[in-house]
């Protein structure tokens, strides 16, 4: 099949959809499928390190706004493919999609990865406008959808929409056992941080609001063992305030930024020098690769209860869930880790264990492929 993906923002733009999109195409190809990805060229990455087994198409826009841009160019694009996968939120890039659905008869189908709030007056306004014009259009138009999970797409804005005979069973996300899995911890690495005799509570992702960054780092101050130090792997918009936010409290010896690493870098080696992380999320958060990359490392991990973290951990077997928003239940569970070696090697091995057994990028190829042969044979 000719199989196109259409998502706003790839690698090496760093974010979990993008990851998803990579491996779904990546996945897709070694299947001997012919998979182009449609993104925008932002304009302020390089990539030189573009993948030689499936195509990347980078669209310029008349118009960006952040992770958005518009490209009627790309209905036209779409007419060769037998299937377009579509990644949602795509602002600018997804109207088109589902406009080529209803002029042309170009089917499609959907992974609606999250909701989109906006952090702004102003993205807050376009989201407004946008969603009620928009967003039922897009849902409905798609001829199968798949999400983080059940739970959770029945608690986002699509939710009363979805056609939902036409939900898959396609699995959403997967790691890469043979980059992420357990080693010795990097000495040098370790090192370099300052970190040496710490237990390491790691954090991974983008510095946004909604991922709770603050909420750790409000944790971390209470625990009052100067044993204990945080590690912060990524970056983004809102770096300066959490870094700002560290020096204010005192923290900048137990609170170390490591900046944004990739999984072809040195990203594995984090996972492997820390013993455990946490990912606070306060809302917005449909999945989390980083929490399955992790448990793949053998680490335990602890999450808020949000329906899309929440549903990758076994509380108390691979991890803890905590209250979302809660620093106190968050800083108990912290502190139950930190004490014990012993829980964190159990939850570790069981962690492992638990990606081997169901998170498979080529069993979600392979159920993708299912998937859009029979959308390709309806419309046959």
């Amino acid at each position: 099949m000719k199989i196109a993906h259409v998502i706003a923002t790839f690698p090496p733009y760093h974010g979990g959809m993008g990851y998803i999109c990579y491996h779904n195409s990546r996945v897709l190809a070694e299947r001997g499928h012919h998979v182009t990805v449609f993104t925008l060229d932002h304009g302020r990455l390089t990539y030189e390190n573009d993948p030689d087994s499936f195509r990347i198409i980078r669209l310029q826009s008349p118009l960006y706004y952040g992770d958005a841009g518009i490209v009627p160019q790309l209905m036209a694009r779409l007419r060769t493919f037998d299937i377009t996968h579509l990644h949602y939120p795509f602002f600018g890039g997804a109207e088109y999609v589902y406009l080529g659905s209803l002029i042309k008869g170009l089917k499609y189908f959907l992974t609606y990865h999250m909701d989109v709030y906006g952090n702004t007056f102003l993205k807050k306004a376009v989201i407004r406008f946008y969603e009620p014009l928009f967003l039922r259009r897009i849902v409905q138009g798609a001829s199968g959808i798949c999400a983080p999970g059940v739970s959770y797409l029945k608690t986002t804005k699509a939710a009363a929409f979805i056609p939902w005979q036409q939900h898959t069973n396609v699995s959403y996300g997967g790691v890469e056992t043979n980059r992420f899995y357990p080693r010795p911890k990097d000495q040098a690495l370790i090192k370099r941080h300052g970190l040496e005799g710490k237990v390491i509570i790691l954090f991974v992702g983008n510095l946004i609001p909604f991922k709770g960054l603050h909420l750790l780092i409000e944790a971390v101050e209470r625990i009052t063992d100067l044993g204990v130090a945080l590690l912060v792997v990524g970056g983004g918009y809102h770096e300066p305030e959490y870094r700002a936010l560290v020096e204010n409290k005192k923290l900048h010896e137990r609170v170390i930024f490591a900046g944004p690493q990739s999984p072809e870098g040195l990203l594995p080696e984090y996972y492997n020098i820390a013993d455990f992380l946490v990912l606070p999320s306060t809302h917005s958060e449909s999945f989390g690769l980083v929490i399955l990359e992790a448990m793949a490392s053998g680490k335990p991990v602890i999450v808020s209860s949000l329906p899309g973290p929440s549903q990758l951990i076994d509380h108390g077997q691979d991890g803890f869930i905590f209250r979302r928003g809660d620093v106190d239940d968050l800083t108990r569970k912290i502190t139950t880790l930190v004490n014990s070696e012993e829980i964190r090697h159990r939850m570790g091995e069981a962690a492992r264990r638990k990606i081997e057994k169901l998170y498979s990028w080529q069993k979600i190829g392979a159920q993708l492929e299912a998937a859009y042969l029979k959308i390709k044979n309806q419309r046959a």
